[in-house]
């Protein structure tokens, strides 16, 4: 993971800042409504390992093509985690020309509720490091939102979507993002 290139979302709409009393194993307080945390990754993790001077884009968030690189679109990977904690991580996608092209059409439009697609998971996501360029699937959930991963192919990638993590594990890296407001004494 890369500091510059994680931080929180405080969207209404995929998670809130937490509050309350935070867990003694790591120190992070649950959402008191019980949303999940929302931790984004600002660029594919390509984007960061290319010069400056060579650097040429089109487009920024949730689209992203990288000359010589390839196309990206932001997707949201929901992680169960156990205590009543969970997190959602706004992540990319490596995608195909013809994919990227579809979502760009349909994106504002009826047809974007219909839209399902495979890529490559584009970052490094702890504590799973092996996850950059996992095999999965997005499928959008909410017209008001990026599409989330609802499946994979990959061994890991299948955990990964389906089991409930050890929130201590899953958090640690992003325990200073997380950390709960200080309580307010009265």
């Amino acid at each position: 993971m890369t500091r510059s290139n994680v931080s929180r979302s405080s969207r209404s709409k995929v998670g809130g800042k937490a509050s309350g009393e935070p867990c003694s194993c790591c120190g992070i307080a649950r959402d008191p409504n019980g949303r999940p945390f929302s931790i984004t990754f600002d660029v594919p993790d390509v984007y960061l390992e290319i010069h400056p001077e060579l650097l040429a884009t089109w487009g920024d968030d949730p689209f992203l093509a990288i000359k010589d690189t390839g196309f990206y679109l932001r997707v949201l990977l929901p992680v169960k985690l156990n205590d009543g904690f969970a997190v959602d991580f706004g992540t990319w996608l490596k995608v195909d020309p013809e994919v990227f092209r579809q979502a760009w059409r349909t994106w504002n439009f009826p047809e974007y509720k219909d839209l399902t697609f495979d890529g490559l998971l584009a970052n490094r996501i702890e504590p799973w490091k092996p996850t950059l360029r996992t095999r999965v699937t997005a499928r959008v959930r909410d017209v008001d939102q990026v599409p989330y991963i609802v499946e994979s192919t990959d061994l890991l990638g299948k955990r990964i979507v389906a089991d409930i993590w050890p929130h201590a594990e899953v958090l640690a890296p992003y325990k200073d993002l997380l950390k709960s407001d200080a309580p307010i004494e009265s």
